[in-house]
């Protein structure tokens, strides 16, 4: 596959995603990779398998944040086919600096929950609770 910020990239199934509902703003786009071109940095890409042009930075929320913590619902497990929690995992889409937020920030409000087993995930929108959309990543 070939896109605008990677060029060819080889991928595979592992790294497929599935995401019925898509991402917020994005629900027409269901189907993503994840793009590893660095192993070394904490850092991903969510690259958008029909859409070339739309990626996101995600990282696992709990390098930055250790006691960072997501109640699920009984839907949230069958909307990703999950069968157990341990099957579970969460990242979260960074925002990288603008002339708005002059430092990066990760979206707390809206990880995305992945199934590790079946590749389906979905973006979870926690209303209640302490998280933001713009907590600063330091």
């Amino acid at each position: 596959m070939d896109f605008s910020r990677f060029g060819a990239v080889a991928h595979d199934r592992d790294m497929q995603l599935y995401m019925p509902a898509g991402l917020l703003g994005f629900p027409e786009v269901t189907e993503y990779l994840i793009v590893d071109p660095d192993p070394e940095l904490p850092v991903k890409w969510l690259q958008a398998q029909d859409e070339p042009h739309l990626a996101f930075v995600i990282t696992d929320p709990l390098l930055f944040l250790p006691d960072y913590q997501v109640e699920l619902t009984p839907l949230d497990l069958t909307d990703v086919g999950a069968h157990a929690s341990t099957d579970l995992f969460l990242v979260v889409i960074v925002t990288l600096p603008c002339k708005t937020v002059p430092y990066p920030t990760v979206n707390l409000q809206g990880p995305v929950l992945i199934n590790r087993t079946n590749s389906w995930a979905k973006q979870l929108v926690l209303v209640q609770g302490p998280y933001h959309t713009h907590h600063p990543l330091t």
